[in-house]
């Protein structure tokens, strides 16, 4: 075990009295808006801290860092297209003034007061398809960073995992929003220490100089430049700009905090803040990744990169910056890392595990209740489903994290499992905000070719990553113009109305 007893007593005490604060939510919770989107009351700060907390977790550093360690500097190029983007969308309110003014609750919610309730259905099915298997692989690989720096037998990963879960789920889907936003206020501070300190620990250990010539020795000049790195090139970097425009505007558990601001004016600077917190979201945890290669890049070549070899055993580049942590920390240092992680982890997945469910219970079975000619639910039974809909989510994800493991590098996994419906979806809002004559026609078409441009090149022909993000983007952007101009619409539902939702 790496872990002493006062690191125990750290990550102990921090888990007692997160769930405790979480669970003080459940109090609040009156009806589905409170649940959902907090009441919409949340302010510039608070804001901020549960937005930056929801979209930075263990996997957010785990899947950078192994970033860092197999590109190099050359990976800084998608943090800072990520950060920049951020700031684009904030600054300009694009898209998002628009969606905190229809008072919606979920993104495919839009589609029907756009397009039709089937549309909002197949988008719902879609955007929590490509979310779930997003998400699919965060137990098990933030199960692999706690078990790696505390020194827990890794046999008892699955156990681990569970208790993430089980932990997760409590305050969750008692508390909702609520909790969720709490929570992650806490959270982002332990979480903002922890960042620190690793970013100290791991320069320090590895030095600058080191740093730097270990990717040039490794690397060359494709481990500065990203156009002439092969794995990204051009295609890459466009991709990644569409990419987080639809994610900062799209990704529903980014949408649900705008969805819960005061009003318009505060979703936009909440967004231009955070922007800047998602420039070292990306860097930093790159950077421990490129300090672990120094460290402990010294074992057999794998695709040009020497894989790490710590302790004598040789690891998976995903583990190497987790090992790193677990051998330059020293005691006391080491728990407060492990609960900052711990804190993003929870963050992270609480608000996805309530995002994801929510789009199942609010846009896929709701509408269906009102297709087969039912009455809307009560708030109370709204919730229930919200619930019921969470535990099947939390099933799914421990299984599929189990017996799943991503081809190539996470990061690239996690873009391309949520350009199945960001392709599609991004499309069809800015087509449905911008563009008059896009229809109902033209957004069945974006959404299903822009799932099938992920899937099939992907999963089925072996595709690369960044060709399969662009391809399907652009097959969702044919499929919005060419149906919306060649079927014509007989009659659109108005553009300022807002989807009587289930009563509140």
């Amino acid at each position: 075990m790496n872990f002493t007893i006062i690191d125990w007593v750290i990550v102990i005490g921090y888990l007692l009295v997160s769930v405790s604060i979480g669970l003080i939510g459940k109090r609040y919770v009156g009806n589905i808006s409170h649940y959902l989107v907090a009441g919409r009351e949340l302010g510039l700060y608070i804001g901020i801290a549960t937005l930056a907390a929801t979209e930075i977790g263990t996997i957010t550093f785990m899947y950078n860092g192994e970033f860092g360690y197999k590109y190099g500097f050359a990976a800084f190029a998608a943090a800072l297209i990520s950060g920049l983007v951020m700031i684009f969308v904030g600054r300009t309110g694009f898209i998002i003034s628009r969606f905190r003014e229809l008072k919606l609750m979920t993104v495919p919610e839009y589609f029907e007061v756009k397009y039709s309730r089937g549309l909002r259905i197949v988008t719902g099915v879609l955007v929590a398809l490509g979310g779930i298997l997003n998400m699919g692989v965060f137990l098990k690989i933030e199960g692999q960073f706690l078990t790696i720096v505390s020194g827990i037998d890794s046999r008892h990963l699955v156990t681990v995992m569970t208790a993430i879960l089980l932990l997760e789920l409590l305050y969750t889907v008692l508390g909702g929003m609520v909790a969720v936003v709490i929570t992650d206020f806490v959270q982002y501070v332990l979480l903002s220490v922890a960042t620190v300190l690793v970013t100290i620990y791991a320069v320090y250990h590895a030095g600058w100089g080191n740093i730097v010539n270990k990717v040039t020795t490794v690397m060359g000049d494709a481990g500065f430049d990203p156009i002439i790195n092969p794995q990204f090139g051009v295609t890459f970097l466009i991709w990644q700009v569409l990419l987080w425009l639809s994610i900062h505007t799209c990704w529903q558990t980014t949408a649900m905090r705008m969805f819960s601001t005061k009003n318009a004016e505060t979703s936009k600077r909440v967004m231009t803040w955070t922007g800047f917190i998602f420039l070292g979201r990306g860097m930093l945890p790159m950077l421990w990744g490129i300090a672990a290669l120094t460290l402990y890049g010294t074992g057999a070549l794998d695709k040009g990169i020497p894989a790490p070899v710590v302790n004598g055993q040789t690891l998976a580049p995903i583990d190497a910056m987790p090992a790193m942590l677990a051998n330059i920390l020293g005691p006391g240092i080491r728990g407060i890392v492990v609960a900052g992680m711990l804190a993003a982890t929870m963050s992270v997945n609480s608000s996805y595990l309530l995002g994801w469910s929510a789009v199942i219970s609010q846009d896929v079975i709701m509408p269906l209740r009102r297709v087969m000619g039912k009455g809307p639910l009560s708030s109370r039974r709204q919730i229930l489903v919200n619930r019921l809909a969470n535990l099947f989510v939390s099933l799914f994800l421990m299984f599929w994290g189990l017996y799943y493991t991503p081809p190539g590098a996470v990061y690239l996994y996690l873009n391309v499992t949520g350009t199945i419906f960001l392709a599609g979806a991004f499309v069809c809002v800015v087509g449905g905000l911008y563009w008059l004559r896009s229809n109902v026609y033209g957004g069945y078409l974006a959404m299903l070719m822009g799932a099938a441009g992920a899937i099939i090149p992907f999963f089925f022909l072996g595709w690369s990553e960044n060709v399969t993000g662009f391809v399907a983007f652009g097959l969702a952007a044919v499929g919005l113009v060419v149906g919306s101009l060649a079927l014509k619409q007989q009659s659109a539902p108005p553009q300022d109305a807002v989807v009587a939702a289930e009563p509140s």
